[in-house]
């Protein structure tokens, strides 16, 4: 099927009817469970495979795996939606409000973010490309499971944090300074993604690299941005683990996503545009710090 030369608008009708019949058919096998008793974290498992597989099966069939992008920043405010209603009802606690808020706002940015760089059918994330490319033949094997299942498994083990947390209706000082650093998720990447708007508006050149602004201490900032939700996240379950334990290696798992599989991606694409070496050497991976002393001041885009 080619919707190539369909308009954004009308791609937008198309991914909202998807993800809306997608999103029923989860939420229908989520509240049989929780009706006939099933566990509600099993049961929420068993549908987000089954929903990246709509997706997946839709996307194949429409010969664009973008079709999955958005599913990154909805699934885990449906999910956690869902479960508070479940274990909550309609009457939330304060740290199940506050937990709402920012994973809502989270959501909401990084899906505005997505649809503000949308532009059709007609292309697809350049990083799919590139699996597609080096391998055509296992294309299909790697688009299943790196592009579509991987992702969702891995987002779905930080949800299991997030299970634990509404479990509770108390709020100590840990779970506050967890909030805190969750906040600083959407507006380190609104501002990252802003200063790099502004940088490709003014910088027509696809040759160059940011070197200004909060890119001058990191060469990603949306990624640290990513990761500090989920930390966050992790610390205001440790507010009531009081302990650590194997769920550590929930937001390890996603560390290890974005610095072994994301980073190094991005870092391949960069690599032959002039200034990135120099940039590389002066800037910090992911950590903040102040920026190396470099040779030559060239300026780089992400």
């Amino acid at each position: 099927m080619n919707l190539d030369k369909l308009s954004k608008k009308q791609t937008g009708i198309i991914f909202i009817i998807v993800y809306g019949l997608t999103i029923l058919v989860g939420t229908i096998i989520v509240f049989f469970g929780a009706r006939y008793g099933r566990n509600i974290l099993v049961t929420m498992l068993i549908a987000d495979i089954v929903m990246t597989v709509i997706i997946f099966i839709i996307g194949s069939v429409i010969k664009n795996a973008s079709l999955y992008d958005p599913y990154w920043s909805i699934m885990p405010f449906y999910i956690l939606i869902i479960w508070l209603l479940l274990i909550q009802g309609f009457s939330f606690s304060l740290n199940a409000i506050l937990l709402l808020f920012v994973v809502g706002l989270w959501s909401i940015r990084l899906t505005y973010n997505w649809w503000k760089n949308w532009t059709g059918f007609a292309h697809q994330d350049w990083r799919y490309d590139m699996l597609k490319n080096k391998n055509p033949k296992v294309y299909p094997l790697t688009n299943f499971v790196g592009i579509h299942m991987i992702p969702t498994i891995v987002v779905f083990l930080q949800m299991v944090c997030v299970l634990e947390i509404i479990q509770y209706t108390t709020i100590n000082m840990v779970f506050y300074i967890g909030l805190l650093v969750s906040l600083m998720a959407p507006f380190l990447q609104h501002i990252a993604d802003k200063q790099m708007y502004d940088f490709r508006l003014n910088n027509k050149s696809k040759n160059r690299v940011i070197n200004s602004g909060i890119w001058r201490f990191t060469r990603h900032p949306n990624y640290l941005g990513e990761l500090l939700l989920w930390i966050g996240i992790y610390v205001m379950y440790l507010s009531y683990a009081k302990e650590i334990n194997y769920y550590v290696l929930f937001p390890i798992s996603m560390i290890l996503l974005f610095v072994l599989i994301s980073i190094p991606m991005m870092e391949k694409k960069l690599e032959d545009r002039p200034g990135f070496y120099q940039y590389k050497k002066s800037v910090s991976i992911l950590i903040p710090f102040p920026p190396k002393k470099a040779e030559n001041e060239d300026e780089i885009l992400d």
